[in-house]
């Protein structure tokens, strides 16, 4: 009883975080690129997510560097590249914010986003990458649901 007690946990702990394997995303996800004392990390799985036709959301919230900035837009763009982008949203606006959409090739049924949003605050960027596993097939019908909401 307790072997599967601990087997649950760690089934539960882990999931979410196996959930990008493969991504070069992952490596903010994990904190590799920015220690995770500087990231808010938000992770939400299960049926609080059912309005919203998604299985799975991943957010990191943090401050970074320009240096820092270019690692996460340049695994971001290799993700685009490796996993066969089917669809992207760009939204720049002055060249101090700007927002991505990212539909991934699906998992089966599974479709996966990547969203980022950047704003210049001073000498540091405020970012925001989420991931998403939802069963929304397009960027424009995900963009619709959450302005419905």
């Amino acid at each position: 009883m307790k072997q599967l007690l601990m087997t649950l946990l760690f089934l539960v702990t882990t999931g979410p975080m196996a959930a990008q394997q493969g991504l070069a995303i992952n490596e903010l996800f994990s904190g590799n690129i920015i220690p995770r004392e500087r990231m808010v990390e938000t992770r939400v799985r299960g049926r609080m997510l059912a309005d919203y036709k998604m299985s799975l959301f991943r957010s990191v919230k943090c401050k970074v560097s320009r240096e820092e900035l270019e690692k996460i837009n340049a695994a971001l763009q290799k993700d685009m590249a490796s996993y066969r982008t089917t669809e992207s949203m760009a939204d720049e606006r002055h060249r101090r914010s700007s927002t991505l959409m990212v539909q991934l090739a699906a998992k089966g049924k599974t479709y996966c986003y990547i969203c980022q949003k950047t704003e210049a605050e001073g000498k540091q960027w405020a970012v925001t990458v989420i991931y998403i596993e939802s069963t929304v097939k397009s960027l424009s019908e995900l963009r619709k649901m959450f302005n419905n909401k």
